[in-house]
């Protein structure tokens, strides 16, 4: 089967190609530019071809060789459009209801041309459309108003408007359609990466923000969510089945079994390591609140309560044609990382991983360098993330061959909060979690807290003594008296990027004031905005404090040190240490002297 594919590089579009790869069926894909979407083919670049063109141009843009190679498809996969619920009424016409005459436009002539087999068109749960034709059958959906679209945003508007226009032009020719109305998609069910952030996003933005301290709408509503991996394998299912007819199928689970606002609240909020709420505030109350000042003032746009309802959806068709497996995954899982990793794109300005590979486990986000042999697993300290010892993975991955890990510690990163009673339970836990998932005489690495951790492991027996540990920086003999916690969050919210250089620099934090410093040093800027990131950095410093360092370490310890650390002091236990003429950062600051004391160290055990 050659299926056209509209909005193969969006959120949704992207994850179904990767699923329809190994299915044997050749995909054309309408970009808008085919070096951006160069990327897509490496997936399989027998099955895969680009042609350019554009929604909001007459005959999708298409160029007449491009034409040709359109006119051959069987199937079309229509998920193309900007996730913007903020597009005026203009925009979204011209990218919603003209694109869809532009796309039913060649729809026809590919369906005189070869015969479609399948038309599928991705809409959203909230539409009010469906296969009864009572109420759309003879609109005119460019001048006439459908009673239950007259106050919708411009948004939902225009795309509702679109599924019913789709939909009166495929009964006229007797093409097969299926419309598909999923909930808010977030990232996948293995890592959480979510690359949209136009909906449940601006549900997070609000909430870091601190301007929704209340339950919307009360237990009776709930944000229904579904994983883009799961919704892309019903997609894929209908795209390749053999069906004639034509059905709507709404991917929203059954209230009983979805989760309600208030316990999503609750799982955010213990997420992002804030307080959860308590007081429930009605939805009509919150609209007139956003509809009068408070869209204004927090930023973020009305449109975005429409994503709560409390209502119930017809998915009937689904439970009767899908397997009841997939069936019962539609209620959307790890939602955690999915908040770490919305949080984290709202956070930081870079986000690029490659070459690493990013993976979880246990909930928790480590990155991925292949190698031989037995790997190297890094733990980042307080003030970083694993993002920032990628160069030092890079080193280490460069001269020894070895496989890299590094890990995303919780409430750092991609890696959400978890909340315990015991705050380094969770950390401890992730050791052990990272150590059953490596071979024996694999090498743990620890920067600042992360060899803190490392060191409190140890001393739990969870690391023993034949794995190999270097410690990086371990902050014992502290020499610098700190602020009280609720001060020292005043400080860094209503620091400068000068008052930070300055106190890295005066307490021998970083010793050069180069790129990859200055880098660090914004990156360090941006995370503050974190209340994820800030809450969990200021409770670890307060819980290190508390952990007598000095009576855990032991001669098995390999040490490196940068000498010009004002804030600790190190006073050796044995001969298993070696110094760099740099600051507590070292690792981040000079990867590349780092790592070639780390494979010294490796080659000597």
């Amino acid at each position: 089967m050659n299926i056209l594919i509209i909005g193969g590089t969006g959120f949704i579009g992207k994850e179904v190609i990767k699923q329809l790869v190994v299915e044997e069926v050749s995909l054309t894909l309408l970009v808008r530019n085919k070096a951006k979407a160069a990327a897509l083919t490496e997936l399989a670049s027998s099955k895969i071809q680009l042609v350019t063109g554009d929604l909001t141009q007459p005959n999708l843009g298409l160029n007449e060789m491009d034409k040709k190679k359109v006119l051959k498809s069987q199937a079309i996969l229509h998920c193309g459009g900007p996730m913007d619920i903020t597009l005026s009424e203009e925009l979204a016409k011209t990218a919603f209801l003209e694109g869809s005459k532009r796309v039913m436009d060649l729809a026809e002539e590919i369906h005189q041309h070869t015969g479609l087999q399948r038309l599928v068109h991705i809409v959203g749960y909230m539409s009010p459309i469906n296969d009864n034709d009572n109420s759309w059958k003879n609109m005119d959906v460019f001048r006439d108003e459908h009673p239950d679209l007259i106050d919708a945003p411009p948004y939902e508007k225009m795309k509702f408007l679109a599924d019913i226009y789709i939909r009166q032009e495929v009964k006229k020719n007797k093409i097969p359609l299926t419309v598909i109305n999923p909930p808010t998609v977030i990232g996948d069910d293995q890592t959480g990466s979510t690359e949209q952030l136009g909906g449940l996003g601006l549900f997070i933005k609000i909430i870091r923000n601190g301007f929704l301290p209340v339950i919307p709408g009360g237990k009776n509503y709930r944000l229904p969510l579904i994983n883009n991996n799961i919704l892309a394998q019903f997609i894929v299912e209908t795209i390749i089945s053999d069906s004639k007819g034509n059905e709507t199928y709404t991917f929203v689970p059954d209230k009983k079994s979805d989760r309600n606002i208030a316990t999503l609240m609750s799982l955010i909020s213990e997420s992002m390591n804030i307080k959860t709420p308590r007081v429930t505030v009605p939805h009509w109350l919150l609209t007139f609140i956003m509809s009068f000042g408070g869209s204004k003032l927090t930023g973020v746009p009305k449109a975005s309560l429409n994503f709560l309802t409390n209502e119930s959806f017809n998915n009937q068709s689904v439970k009767e044609n899908f397997e009841p497996e997939l069936v019962s995954k539609m209620p959307a899982s790890n939602i955690p990382q999915t908040i770490a990793d919305i949080d984290f794109r709202q956070t930081f300005t870079d986000q690029n991983i490659m070459p690493y590979e990013r993976k979880s486990i246990n909930g928790i986000t480590y990155y991925h360098l292949k190698g031989s042999d037995k790997p190297i697993i890094l733990f980042h300290g307080l003030f970083s993330d694993g993002t920032d010892l990628f160069n030092l993975g890079l080193e280490l991955n460069k001269q020894t061959n070895k496989a890299i890990f590094i890990v995303d510690l919780p409430g750092f990163g991609r890696s959400p909060f978890i909340k315990n009673p015991n705050i380094l339970t969770p950390y401890i836990e992730m050791i052990q979690s990272i150590k059953e998932l490596v071979p024996q005489g694999s090498s743990f690495i620890g920067h600042s807290f992360g060899a803190a951790l490392l060191i409190e492991a140890f001393s739990r027996k969870i690391l023993l003594d034949t794995d190999k540990i270097i410690l990086l920086q371990p902050p014992v003999n502290k020499t610098i008296k700190e602020p009280y916690n609720w001060l020292s969050k005043i400080i860094l919210k209503n620091t400068s990027y000068k008052q930070l250089a300055k106190y890295f620099n005066q307490n021998g934090l970083l010793v050069a004031s180069d790129v990859v410093s200055d880098n660090y040093l914004k990156r360090v800027m941006e995370s503050i905005e974190s209340p994820r990131i800030l809450n969990t950095t200021l409770q670890l410093n307060k819980e290190l404090k508390k952990i007598a360092l000095n009576n855990k370490m032991n001669d098995s310890f390999h040490v490196i040190w940068g000498t010009e650390d004002k804030s600790y002091t190190f006073k050796t236990v044995n001969s298993q240490i070696s110094t760099l003429p740099q600051g507590h950062y070292f690792p981040i600051s000079n990867p590349k002297e780092t790592a070639e004391i780390i494979i010294e160290m490796l080659n000597n055990k």
